[in-house]
């Protein structure tokens, strides 16, 4: 495969090298599917590259864009997402990529600080109240993703504005937490995206026979990267379903040959697949055997039964996947990689392939530097953002440009390099408790040994404050309430979750007496799941105490 870096110096020749002028062999093919609840839609290769310039050409003649506006782009994952995104990209100007779970208040502010000129929106946004509200209030125009005016044929005018995209110009706005936690919106360059895209061709291998299904948002880094110019490149089909329950028979319907996911969904996975296996080697002594001596012909048997024949591996992303889960797919020969890092990283870091090192998220991709300075994650080269739109100040807290004028993002992750140079995360550092000795408990560490639990279906852990005022450990669960019988009070639901955890805690191996969750006063259990994030990351900061 020819080096990214010499063949496309902007998302726009990237476009146009990869899909314009993609083989004829591709123009029929599948570039998206979209298997959504209430939607299925199918866009291929050709189709992408038509609307896309078709759009292109109606900013410039009907909206007057010129390269570098802003254009919002507010909208679920569907065909005319991606014929949106092209159009904007074709043109030099700047899609600003905002999350359609955000209500209208925050769409109003990511259009006032971002400057968008225009404002894209899908029909499915929320509801019909909040569209009309965002037409009449938005001091931006608004085009409707389903609805706009094509022009005439598409010229050379294209060509005349690619010519002015430069490497280091801003390529996508992608508005986000930040590292700090509070809304960001984050500038990557060209320059940044196909650096990262190069390095991580080089490490994830990928052509056109496979098949890369996926519950990402398009809004998300991590979605946009690996979920929509990964196999776009290598003319791939990109196949997006948030059919959450059926996932299992999603990959085999699709034949699907590497599936994206977050954490949850393996630990859920993992979590079916031990208790399934618990039955039966409770009433099958050859299968306990079996999966104790030759755990691979085991998993062999699970992707036979499931129909994942096609199956090449997993990748995770987006949070830490819990230390026990890892074990119960390799070992059976099922890879699950995980994989690290961060909308200001462009976003990838790499993806752990080395079943010795389970745990870590591997090294970095060779377009990325990595070092620990004080504990904290540094993460370094081309791939690294321009900064914070228009927040000099917080750009500044993250970035350090050292002497051989190399950026440097400081992000907020801890973690340690092992001999080999592979990557161990072990916390967040604004999320550190501290108690009153001085020891610092790790939360997410604390999460991944109690989601072992057999009453746990999800699990925060959390600072809490004793009658002296003095930090704790507090766990808050929502129950698997399958395993648990229906007529249980309140109370008596409680008492059986806080046995259940300190069980789990006195038989892990890796929780320290000071790290476990001291008493049933520190246990608070939800009737419901706790509010996620579009990714299905835990809104962390939402149950902090005030």
């Amino acid at each position: 495969m020819k080096n990214l870096l010499t063949e496309c110096q902007n998302l726009s020749q990237f476009f146009h090298r990869f899909v314009i002028k993609a083989p004829g062999k591709f123009i029929d093919k599948p570039v998206l599917k979209i298997d959504r609840l209430g939607r299925k839609e199918t866009l291929s290769f050709g189709q992408l590259a038509e609307k896309a310039q078709e759009f292109a050409m109606h900013l410039i003649l009907k909206r007057e864009v010129q390269p570098g506006d802003k254009i919002a782009i507010l909208g679920k994952n569907r065909a005319d997402w991606d014929i949106a995104f092209w159009g904007t990209i074709l043109i030099g100007a700047i899609p600003v990529l905002i999350d359609p779970e955000r209500k209208v208040r925050a769409v109003k502010n990511r259009l006032s600080q971002t400057e968008a000129k225009i404002l894209i929106m899908a029909d499915d946004y929320q509801n019909e109240e909040s569209r009309q509200h965002l037409k009449k209030s938005a001091k931006t125009q608004t085009i409707e993703m389903t609805a706009y005016e094509k022009p005439g044929p598409i010229n050379s005018i294209l060509k005349t504005y690619q010519n002015k995209i430069r490497t280091d110009d801003t390529a996508v706005i992608l508005c986000t937490s930040g590292t700090t936690g509070d809304p960001r919106e984050v500038e990557l360059t060209h320059r940044n995206l196909i650096y990262n895209l190069q390095g991580a061709l080089e490490t994830v291998k990928i052509g056109p026979k496979d098949k890369l299904g996926h519950i990402l948002p398009p809004h998300h880094a991590f979605g946009l990267t690996v979920g929509k110019l990964l196999p776009l490149r290598v003319g791939a089909t990109n196949i997006y379903t948030n059919k959450y329950h059926q996932i299992t028979e999603f990959i085999k319907k699709e034949k699907i040959t590497i599936f994206v996911a977050v954490p949850a969904f393996f630990t859920l996975l993992a979590r079916k697949m031990e208790e399934e296996l618990s039955r039966k080697k409770e009433k099958n002594w050859f299968i306990k055997l079996l999966d104790y001596f030759f755990p691979k012909i085991m998993g062999k048997m699970i992707i036979r039964k499931q129909g994942w024949q096609s199956l090449r591996f997993f990748v995770s992303g987006a949070a830490a996947v819990p230390k026990w889960v890892l074990p119960v797919f390799w070992k059976r020969g099922l890879k699950l990689q995980e994989g690290y890092g961060t909308t200001e990283n462009s976003p990838v870091y790499g993806f752990n392939t080395n079943p010795k090192k389970l745990g870590s998220v591997g090294r970095p991709i060779p377009t990325l530097l990595v070092k620990i300075v004080d504990n904290e994650i540094l993460l370094g080269g081309p791939c690294i953002m321009k900064g914070y739109y228009r927040n000099p100040e917080a750009t500044q807290k993250v970035i350090e440009v050292d002497e051989k004028e190399m950026r440097w993002l400081y992000t907020g992750d801890l973690g340690y390099l092992d001999k080999d140079g592979y990557l161990f995360i072990t916390g967040r550092k604004k999320y550190i408790i501290v108690l009153p000795g001085g020891k610092n408990v790790n939360p997410e560490l604390v999460e991944s040994a109690l989601s072992q639990a057999e009453f746990v279906k999800e699990i925060l852990v959390v600072p809490a404050y004793d009658s002296e005022g003095q930090e704790t450990v507090k766990a808050i669960v929502f129950p698997n309430l399958d395993q648990i019988e229906a007529k249980n009070s309140p109370e008596e639901l409680k008492e059986l979750v806080w046995q259940n955890i300190k069980e789990c805690q006195q038989k892990n191996q890796e929780l320290s007496l000071f790290e476990r969750v001291s008493s049933k006063e520190f246990l608070e259990i939800r009737t419901e799941e706790f509010a996620k994030t579009s990714t299905g990351k835990i809104k962390r900061e939402v149950y902090l105490p005030k």
